[in-house]
């Protein structure tokens, strides 16, 4: 499948995106629901997101009635953990989610918004990468400054201040393109296809120097990794180089003219930072590489050999697993001798996420280890390398690194996230709730709500709010403090939805975006009723509809990001076939087939229809389709839909008439509700599925309907 015109499908984005209209855009629905209102004039309720692309956990908005209408845009008061980092010595907990970012600090169980969305239609994209220091002192992450770009920044978090480090950066839901030391004092990031390096105190102190004076090399963030002594370990071509910090501050005046560090090795091959990863042990003696998802590597510096010496190889191997398709690799040391490797996949036939783990010891035996089903995300290791943990369907299962069995199986609850405190404390966020589960003294606490469908008040500053799992918690609004009250008995007060000045309702609204809106109807002075947010209430037009489709015509490259994305974001895409696909890719075909994709056509095989010396006969078309729905079904045991779009595209009247004589639909690629991701050479797995991800999430973020051709009128 070799793809793709990607280009052309971000320039075609950009024209959907500017026929739709930002308030108005979705196919997904909020959904209000239910309303609580005090003496006071506050105001609770719930709100959800109703599409089949994002979470669907019902979250407690909080606002206050002023002259009939919100004082301030609803604040939730509930924290759906979509991305969930330990820092400061697992003693506090960053959670961030489509309404903003939050700090829960464990000693205080206060839980505090320190950055919070603005309004409900920014909920639909996913946030954007972040990394935190290991100190929780900065933070750096991606900032959208337009459709497909954005800038990187560093936040001092006790200020708030921020520097720009990169105002030209390429939109990503993936990666962030930095690397903090190991001590969370340093940091390397990516910027013009080059690394530099950063001190962060001294830079918002002002005393850093310039940035062209901090360059290490060429090259991507795949490039580098820091070791266990806090030196930055990089690779330039087939060269292994090894700098310290006090290096990188002495001599970065001199890093345009000569390469910063010293060689400590040299690779027999070239590393190429957009196709290859490497991770490097904590002594920098030992490097292993991934190779286009495709070939892994071990490599070992001799000791005693200095310089450009070639590096050892301990091991090697094409990477396959029957009936699996990698998506991505992580690897680590667990110990010195050997390496934890971890990788995604898309399984054949359903395209379900699974993991698999292997150890590769240093006599070159690689033992596969664990398999774990329906995973939603990467394996997260703790800190010391003791446990890994994994999340499976409804269990997160925690594994001793060392033996290889379980030691800890936490049941009942879909995991969106997990963090480490240390090698014993556990934190899992889920759809109701985050807990906290310690392996080593079995037990489990609840922190606080990620949902709730009903919150009530329990004098003026306590709420009380219930999830769908029955758990209870109270929140403390002066304190920002959560206590679980699960095993209480807590009276649960009916919803209020009249005072003395106002009543409260949600009625119906002409948003598209909506489902409905929130009412209030003010009934001292000057009886009005009016829309709680006017926004929510204005007219928008119909939602906007898009097929992506794909060419099977030459290769299967990139077949196992795509088909893992769709499942991934619940989506069904159209895919045309030639007969040259189904005969070298047959458990390709049938796997797209199985998935629930449509199926179309090209032709039976992949030439100019243009050109009369090849196409002669009025029977040509019918039967090279014919042709072709035959080998399709052959190969699947299915039919292919009635459409077809020519080789290439390129067809006149004339052919179009003819394969609408043999019962097809001609699809003109195109039209502007068409999104074609194409062949025009080859591309790693990796890149395909960073790219294809910020495609999906910007077309989602737009409210744009994603559906197949026979969807679309033609």
């Amino acid at each position: 499948m070799n793809f793709f015109r990607l280009n052309w499908a971000i320039r075609k984005i950009w024209l959907v995106a500017t026929m739709l209209f930002v308030a108005s855009l979705s196919f997904a629905q909020i959904y209000f629901e239910p309303l609580n209102l005090s003496e006071h004039d506050e105001m609770l309720f719930s709100l959800e997101i109703k599409n089949s692309y994002s979470v669907e956990s019902p979250t407690v908005f909080k606002t206050k009635i002023q002259d009939g209408v919100a004082e301030y845009f609803p604040r939730a008061l509930t924290c759906v953990p979509e991305q969930m980092t330990a820092f400061a010595g697992g003693e506090k907990l960053r959670i961030r989610n489509r309404y903003g970012t939050a700090f829960y600090d464990f000693a205080s169980q206060s839980l505090k918004w320190i950055e919070r969305a603005s309004s409900f239609a920014d909920s639909f994209s996913q946030p954007l990468p972040s990394v935190m220091s290991a100190t929780g002192k900065w933070c750096c992450c991606l900032e959208r400054t337009d459709l497909f770009k954005a800038r990187l920044v560093i936040t001092e978090i006790d200020t708030g201040k921020k520097i720009v480090l990169d105002d030209e950066r390429t939109l990503s839901y993936l990666t962030v393109g930095v690397k903090w030391s190991p001590d969370g004092k340093n940091f390397v990031y990516e910027k013009n296809g080059a690394l530099y390096f950063c001190d962060p105190e001294n830079l918002f102190k002002g005393r850093s120097v310039q940035e062209q004076f901090r360059k290490i090399c060429d090259g991507n963030i795949n490039c580098a990794n820091w070791n266990d002594d806090g030196n930055i370990v990089y690779i330039s071509s087939d060269l292994i180089f090894q700098v310290g910090i006090k290096e990188l501050v002495t001599f970065g005046l001199y890093s345009q003219f000569i390469p910063l560090g010293k060689i400590i090795g040299r690779l027999p091959q070239k590393f190429n930072g957009g196709d290859d990863k490497f991770w490097v042990s904590g002594d920098a003696l030992d490097f292993f590489i991934v190779h286009r998802d495709e070939s892994i590597f071990w490599y070992k510096k001799n000791l005693g050999e200095e310089g450009g010496a070639f590096v050892r190889q301990i091991f090697s191997s094409p990477f396959f697993e029957r009936g699996m398709n990698v998506i991505s690799f992580e690897a680590f040391w667990a110990k010195g001798d050997e390496v934890t490797l971890c990788a995604r996949f898309a399984q054949s036939g359903n395209g379900e996420e699974n993991s698999l783990v292997y150890s590769i010891s240093a006599d070159g035996k690689m033992t596969r280890r664990i398999f774990v089903e329906n995973t939603n995300f990467n394996a997260v290791a703790s800190p010391g390398k003791k446990f890994i943990a994994f999340a499976s369907g409804e269990n997160v299962c925690v594994f001793d690194i060392a033996t290889w069995e379980i030691v800890a199986e936490l049941e009942g609850e879909n995991a969106l996230s997990l963090a480490w405190r240390d090698d014993d404390r556990l934190c899992v966020g889920g759809e109701d709730c985050v807990r906290e589960f310690s392996i080593l003294n079995p037990s489990q606490k609840n922190l606080f709500p990620s949902s709730a469908y009903f919150a009530w008040w329990i004098g003026e500053n306590q709420i009380a709010l219930k999830n769908q799992n029955e758990d209870v918690f109270l929140f403390d609004e002066e304190n920002f403090t959560w206590t679980d009250l699960t095993e209480s008995e807590i009276f649960e007060a009916p919803p209020r939805l009249q005072n003395s000045s106002y009543r409260i309702f949600a009625g119906t609204t002409k948003n598209s975006f909506y489902e409905n809106a929130l009412y209030v109807r003010t009934l001292a002075g000057k009886i009005t009723t009016k829309s709680l947010l006017a926004k929510n209430v204005l007219h928008s037009e119909p939602r906007q509809k898009v097929a992506l489709i794909f060419d099977a015509d030459e290769k299967a490259d990139g077949l196992n990001a795509v088909l893992a994305l769709c499942n991934e974001y619940n989506l069904k895409c159209t895919f045309f076939f030639n007969g040259e696909f189904i005969r070298r890719y047959p458990a390709e075909t049938k796997r797209i087939a199985q998935t629930g994709h449509e199926c179309a056509a090209i032709f039976f095989n992949n030439i100019d229809l243009l050109d009369k010396v090849v196409y002669n006969d009025k029977t040509f078309i019918a039967k090279g389709l014919a042709r072709l729905e035959d080998e399709f079904f052959a190969c699947t045991e299915k039919e292919l839909s009635l459409y077809w779009h020519a080789p290439g595209g390129k067809a006149d009247e004339k052919i179009r008439e003819e394969g609408s004589a043999a019962g097809y639909t001609y699809v003109d690629l195109d039209s502007p509700n068409i999104i074609q991701i194409a062949s025009s050479g080859s591309v790693s797995n990796s890149t395909l599925y960073e790219k294809f991800h910020l495609l999906i999430n910007e077309l989602v973020a737009t409210g744009t309907e994603i559906v197949t051709i026979s969807d679309l009128d033609f």
